[in-house]
């Protein structure tokens, strides 16, 4: 048993290291906008509003929460000092908890080659410097957006470059400084998207339209990469001239600094394979707040706040336009389908600039449309229709038509047809190349080039290649490559290339390439590359982006989960605003509760302790969760020569940290165990009788946390359920203190005192 107790003790230790690597870091910011410069210059329309975007982005995407956060809006040189002095003290407090803290500092204004300038007041560039290293964060960030800011680069030789390739993270240190332009060139504004052209793009990268790797997360080399490209393709034709920007960067470490997370956006838009060309995203009030150039063949997830967007394609010299409405917990996914073709008219735009509202025309400013009309496309004949045809091989029928809409058609080896309007029967395969409305049979498949309203029935197997509305029921699978709506029903397995809505159900496996609004079920294994708003069940695993709903297998794997995860092993890469239920539960980020005997949680709690109690027991113990609710895991065992009691417990607890002190409260079932031997230890578990050797124990304590160690002690209560536990030697050496009723069985109450430090990792 002392051989159990060491690995016991062994496997803490393993996980606590594992967590040691794998808690949060801290990220911090301070945006400042300026649009006033002085007496001399101009004054700038969205300076201020560019500093509160970039804050919002951050916020929602890049880990940054309001109270780590100064916003700094036409702020005077006394107070952007006296900031800096607050945000030294905030991260100086964080840093005996973080892993790594790192600091970003962004500003919007103008600038000269000596400074930045608040008002009348200018900021060195050195004594800017200064003030961020001051802030002795392990990483700072400073962006600036303003002219000639690529000379703040320069007092350590930084020169304008093209992007640079950045590899390094998990225990980074130095510095990143980004400028909007070079040392000798002005940064513009445009009326256009109201703001500046960096930060346009360099928000447009940090949402989604950077992420060249498909990761789901943006570094800061593809952050910027973007934004230096598209910065410099936009200004080369404009009065102000080519706009340069430059950075400096000095960091050693290892892995990627990632300044956005896609993947715990609450909302969003999948831009599919299929689309191709510059995007506009704008929101209801008409402002541009993403635009992209969408490569083909490539999906793209914009990470965005919940509301109606318009959104705006442009191709080859044409137009398209479609909309989107965004939810919560919810990422749509669009496609070249979703998008009506524009013809244009040029016109000279009057008023105030771009406006739009979800359920009125629109205009766009300057260098997009400024005026549209929706045509149809032009339209063919429209098909014969056949009310009855027979075919032998594809091209051979008896109607002698090719391109017809048949009511019955009837196929001995192989059938073609053009459209199903009623039922099309096949002995081998059938295929049609524009749409079934009705039903489809084949023994052995059927093929379909266009789209399914009503059903397909095969042997083998049922292709779709554009949408689905209906049943698809196959021996061994099925495939749709467009929307997919109702069922899906193999005996194999299901895939369904876009967004599908309604049941997956198959023996092995289902596959959802995007969005999924229903149910999976399947004997081993579902996947959803996309969004899945429902429930995945399956005998093995789960896997998917977000989950708005519940999992339930063996493993559940999600990015963001917006409901359950039920299983053995639970894994979510981003956040959690739900549960997670199960033996082992991992997550990033925590906004709800979990169940488990093992919960690691990036920034959340891990704590490693060994406590004494009295009647000569020592226990070592780990607490792992979130910040406020955690899991307990422990083990003991009699401090003697020649022990033979030993303990076991797993239970769940709250933790209130209150300044450097803190008050845990658990509640767990202890096993004890006593014997020299295996069969011994084995027998003690149970009594005769049947009784266990289990009962419920809580402890209550208070502790003071001195940097990653603490002080602890409280009382243990053990208790004896009467007629269902059995009196351990716990109970035999401590006299009862006295006793309750509860649900009419008497319970005995037995305390004792403790004590002991932990490690807190």
């Amino acid at each position: 048993m002392k051989r159990v107790f060491a690995t016991v003790v062994f496997l803490v230790i393993g996980l606590s290291v594992f967590a040691a690597n794998q808690a949060a870091l801290r990220r911090f910011a301070m945006f400042v906008g300026s649009n006033a410069g002085g007496s001399d210059r101009v004054t700038l329309r969205y300076a201020e509003d560019d500093a509160l975007r970039m804050a919002g982005v951050l916020q929602e995407l890049g880990g940054v929460v309001p109270g780590d956060t100064l916003l700094l809006l036409g702020a005077s040189g006394r107070d952007l000092q006296g900031a800096f002095q607050r945000m030294a003290e905030r991260i100086r407090e964080a840093q005996s908890d973080a892993r790594r803290t790192e600091f970003v500092f962004y500003y919007s204004g103008h600038s000269d080659e000596q400074g930045i300038l608040l008002g009348e007041e200018l900021v060195s560039y050195r004594d800017l410097k200064a003030s961020i290293d001051g802030v002795q964060a392990d990483v700072n960030i400073a962006i600036l957006d303003s002219c000639s800011s690529g000379a703040f680069t320069r007092l350590k030789g930084g020169t304008r470059q093209p992007p640079f390739l950045l590899d390094e993270s998990s225990q980074m240190k130095g510095h990143a400084f980004l400028t909007s332009s070079s040392a000798d060139e002005a940064a513009q504004e445009s009326d256009r998207i109201e703001g500046s052209f960096f930060t346009h793009y360099l928000i447009a990268g940090m949402r989604g339209a950077a992420d060249s790797t498909r990761d789901g997360q943006i570094s800061l080399n593809e952050a910027y990469a973007y934004a230096f490209s598209e910065t410099l393709a936009r200004t080369e034709s404009t009065t102000g001239g080519a706009q340069h920007p430059s950075y400096n960067i000095q960091l050693t470490g290892t892995g990627d600094l990632t300044v956005t997370d896609l993947r715990v956006s609450s909302s969003g838009v999948w831009i599919q394979e299929d689309v191709a060309g510059r995007l506009f995203v704008r929101d209801p009030q008409g402002r541009l707040v993403v635009e992209v150039r969408k490569e083909p063949n490539v999906s793209v997830l914009l990470a965005l706040p919940a509301g109606t967007y318009l959104v705006r394609l442009e191709r080859d010299g044409r137009y398209y336009e479609s909309t989107v409405d965004l939810r919560v917990g919810r990422k749509e996914a669009m496609s070249s389908r979703d998008f009506v073709p524009l013809r244009t008219e040029r016109t000279t735009q009057r008023g105030p600039g771009p406006s739009w509202e979800p359920d009125q025309p629109y205009r766009l400013g300057e260098g997009e449309l400024e005026e549209l009309e929706v045509t149809p496309p032009a339209g063919e004949a429209p098909p014969p229709h056949v009310p009855f045809n027979f075919g032998v091989l594809p091209f051979l029928s008896s109607s002698g038509v090719v391109r017809a809409v048949n009511s019955v058609s009837l196929n001995l080896l192989a059938g073609y047809s053009y459209e199903i309007d009623g039922v099309e029967l096949g002995a081998v395969i059938n295929i049609n190349r524009h749409r079934v409305s009705g039903y489809q049979g084949a023994g052995v498949g059927n093929i379909l080039e266009g789209e399914l309203l009503g059903a397909q029935q095969a042997g083998v197997f049922n292709i779709v290649s554009g949408q689905m509305r209906g049943f698809q029921g196959a021996g061994v699978f099925n495939l749709t490559d467009g929307r997919a709506s109702f069922f899906q029903a193999a005996g194999v397995f299901n895939i369904a290339g876009a967004t599908f809505s309604g049941l997956q159900a198959a023996g092995v496996f289902n596959i959802s390439e995007q969005q999924l609004k229903g149910v999976q079920a399947a004997g081993v294994f579902n996947i959803a590359d996309g969004p899945v708003y429902g429930s995945q069940l399956a005998g093995v695993f789960n896997s998917a982006d977000t989950v708005g709903g519940a999992q339930v297998g063996l493993v559940n794997i999600a990015s963001t989960v917006y409901g359950t995860q039920i299983g053995l092993v639970n894994i979510a890469g981003g956040e959690v605003r739900g549960s997670q239920i199960g033996l082992v539960n991992i997550a990033r980020d925590y906004r709800g509760f979990p169940v488990g005997l093992i919960n690691i949680v990036d920034n959340g709690y891990f704590h490693l302790s060994t406590w004494y109690s009295e009647l000569g027991m020592g226990y070592v113990g780990v607490q792992m969760g979130t910040r406020i609710l955690y899991g307990l895991v422990y083990g003991g065992m009699e401090l003697s020569s020649a022990p033979d009691l030993y303990i076991g417990g797993v239970g769940a607890g709250l933790h209130i940290p209150i300044g450097p002190f803190f008050v845990d409260v658990d509640l767990s079932a202890k096993q004890v165990f006593q014997g020299r031997n295996a069969q011994e230890l084995a027998a003690s578990a149970r009594t005769p009788e049947g009784l266990v050797s289990v009962f419920p124990s809580g402890r209550a304590t208070v502790g003071v946390a001195l940097g990653p160690f603490s002080i602890f002690g409280g009382i243990i209560l053990d208790t004896l359920l009467t007629g269902v536990t059995a009196p351990t030697p716990l109970h035999q050496q401590q006299a009862d203190s006295g006793s309750l009723e509860l649900w009419g069985m008497q319970v005995g109450l037995y305390p004792k005192l403790f004590g002991g430090v932990g490690f807190r990792l």
